[in-house]
């Protein structure tokens, strides 16, 4: 919000009932309720969310951290309704949400992977850490 400020961009942000006071409601210029505080209620209410950018007359979403943000559906329900999405496609959030998929992906683009491989003890009875002699294991 502080770099729309400084670029002049209205802010609007929206909030559940139990965050109403909060930092990001207050710095904003305009906030929205939408819901109740239980998250599936209201921050992961995709409908209200557009609902409130329509009203507003918002041309961008920026998700924030966490709930929609890892949603593929959240970009593409943008897209339908003209508002840009501030993150990753759709595509991209789908793809690097499955770490299988990812790996593959990554690999065929030719990008390095780090070969990942369950080290385990051969003595059950003995923790990883005792049966490896290693000072990088501590």
């Amino acid at each position: 919000m502080r770099s729309c400020r400084e670029l002049g961009l209205i802010t609007v942000a929206v909030f559940s009932e139990a965050d109403r006071k909060s930092l990001h409601v207050r710095y904003a210029d305009e906030a929205y309720c939408i819901g109740p505080p239980p998250s599936r209620e209201s921050y992961l209410n995709i409908d209200s969310i557009i609902e409130v950018a329509k009203k507003s007359g918002a041309d961008a979403i920026h998700p924030g951290y966490g709930f929609l943000s890892e949603n593929p559906k959240f970009p593409e329900r943008c897209v339908e309704a003209g508002i840009i999405f501030i993150g990753p496609s759709a595509y991209s959030i789908a793809t690097m949400g499955d770490k299988v998929t990812a790996r593959q992906t990554m690999t065929k683009a030719g990008v390095l992977v780090v070969l990942v491989q369950l080290i385990r003890s051969r003595k059950r009875n003995r923790p990883l850490r005792s049966s490896m002699k290693s000072d990088y294991l501590s």
